[in-house]
């Protein structure tokens, strides 16, 4: 039988009994240490965050027959927290962290000018690319030397950074990798000016690979770094892939 997605709630614990936060009409948990044998699979019951926690619900039947709710704590069930961080080169040099952890699903970015705007194009970029958008709580944050926002040429690199929290790559390998390229609402990168100068850029912060939008390859004269040009996100988390593959063979 096919799950059903369970809806994510704030909730609240209080004397050992989980509600809905801010409904105290809503049907009442028995916390529990962990999962009883006897919950109804067939009955789909609402997950619950509980600050950082989440907890799993659903119904037992008692010696007559009535339907009980407990919850017990889903740390066993649920992925733990991811980390990616990824260097980005455009107007500025950058380092991007993203962090993807268990509970509501939020998306907040820190650190790029019109963040707004930067964050529905990697929202529509990844999903259009082919990949699901991560569960939980996806928090980006920008980083530079001169401290100010970055513009839209770090697109391609907030949206490696997600998919490496997200598990889809071995963030651990990119650390010597730049992104360049800003990302179009179907997935495509397009290209950037100067990208040589973001090169050299990428050059001086110690990295020794850059991947660029395919348009900007007939540009690009940086012959002290290896580059890869990338049309979409699809390649772009595929060559990283490969990357993180040849970095494995020779560890």
């Amino acid at each position: 039988m096919a799950s059903i997605a369970r809806p994510t709630r704030p909730g609240v614990i209080d004397d050992g009994v989980l509600i809905e936060e801010g409904n105290p009409f809503n049907l009442r948990y028995a916390v529990l240490a962990a999962q009883p044998g006897d919950v109804l699979q067939d009955v789909t019951t609402p997950n619950y965050v509980v600050g950082d926690a989440l907890y799993r619900t659903g119904l037992v039947v008692d010696a007559d027959q009535r339907g009980l709710g407990v919850a017990w704590p889903a740390e066993q069930n649920i992925p733990g927290e991811g980390r990616a961080m990824v260097r980005a080169v455009g107007d500025s040099a950058a380092v991007i962290h993203a962090t993807v952890s268990p509970g509501l699903d939020s998306f907040t970015l820190d650190g790029i000018a019109h963040g707004r705007e930067t964050m529905d194009r990697v929202r529509a970029a990844i999903l259009n690319g082919g990949y699901s958008w991560p569960e939980g709580r996806i928090t980006v944050t920008v980083e530079t030397v001169t401290g100010r926002p970055l513009d839209s040429s770090h697109d391609l690199a907030i949206a490696c950074a997600i998919l490496g929290a997200a598990g889809h790559y071995s963030p651990d390998a990119m650390t010597d990798v730049a992104f360049i390229g800003e990302l179009a609402l179907d997935g495509a990168v397009r290209p950037v000016a100067d990208v040589n100068e973001a090169a050299r850029s990428a050059i001086a912060a110690g990295c020794t690979t850059v991947l660029i939008p395919d348009a900007n390859l007939s540009d690009f004269d940086v012959p002290e770094i290896s580059v890869f040009t990338v049309e979409n996100v699809d390649q772009a988390v595929r060559v990283l892939q490969i990357l993180q593959t040849f970095d494995r063979a020779n560890s």
